[in-house]
């Protein structure tokens, strides 16, 4: 029997979790969960039934494979990093995974609370905070490619999703990041992950619910900028360390 995953019909936290099993060349069942119409916004269509899926911590997206019952995003990316291979293996390697991950998923949950009103003070916070974050998470990849050089990880796609959402949302914060939009190119050229951008298991919106000022809707607003494809350079410089 295929393995379930569980979301609701958008992107969000699911959106890292469909890139990895992309990679994976994994076969399964995505089970989609509707969200009312406004203004109660109801998630009857998941809660109804939640208790009832066996898991420990009823919540989406949740994964089952069997007799392992996952629900929280980096638990079922870890789990499916160690069982594909696209997962550390040497404690170095652990390590740098755990960091990507987590700091991806800081600025993913800070940028899903600031776009939940989207008004003129959460756009300040946006712009004050995510730029900084973007500079560190272009020096920490380094020479790159990916997060652990040559070989994919699911932190990578944990960070695709991160840098696909704020490209989407504002462009030029990417823009002046060099090693980030060479991650992105290089990501999206990956044979499997290609054919499932390009399949129609794949939509670019809506990124977040549909009461959220900003990425709710499947179709682009005025503040949606269609997303750019960067050239990947030839040769890469290692930015310079930093106190």
């Amino acid at each position: 029997m295929a393995p379930i995953l569980g979301y609701w019909n958008l992107r969000g936290l699911g959106d890292p979790i469909r890139l990895l099993l992309a990679q994976a060349d994994v076969e399964y069942e995505l089970k989609t969960y509707n969200i009312g119409a406004a203004p109660e916004y109801s998630k009857d269509d998941f809660r109804s039934g939640a208790n009832e899926l066996g898991l420990d911590f009823p919540n989406l997206p949740y994964y089952i494979d069997g007799d392992v019952k996952l629900s929280q995003t980096v638990a079922i990316l870890r789990y499916l990093g160690r069982k594909n291979g696209l997962a550390g293996t040497e404690e170095n390697e652990v390590t740098r995974c755990d960091l990507a991950e987590q700091a991806s998923m800081d600025m993913i949950m800070f940028l899903f609370k600031c776009w939940r009103t989207h008004d003129e003070t959460a756009q300040k916070e946006i712009n004050e905070y995510i730029p900084p974050k973007l500079e560190q998470l272009n020096k920490f990849l380094g020479s790159g490619p990916f997060v652990l050089g040559e070989k994919v990880s699911y932190a990578d796609c944990i960070m695709y999703s991160l840098l696909d959402f704020v490209r989407i949302y504002k462009c030029e914060l990417i823009e002046a990041h060099s090693t980030l939009k060479d991650f992105l190119s290089k990501f999206e050229s990956l044979p499997k992950i290609d054919g499932y951008l390009k399949s129609d298991k794949f939509s670019r919106l809506p990124i977040s619910g549909p009461m959220y000022g900003w990425g709710g809707s499947a179709e682009p607003s005025e503040t949606v900028e269609t997303p750019v494809t960067f050239e990947v350079a030839e040769t890469q410089e290692v930015p310079e360390a930093t106190e």
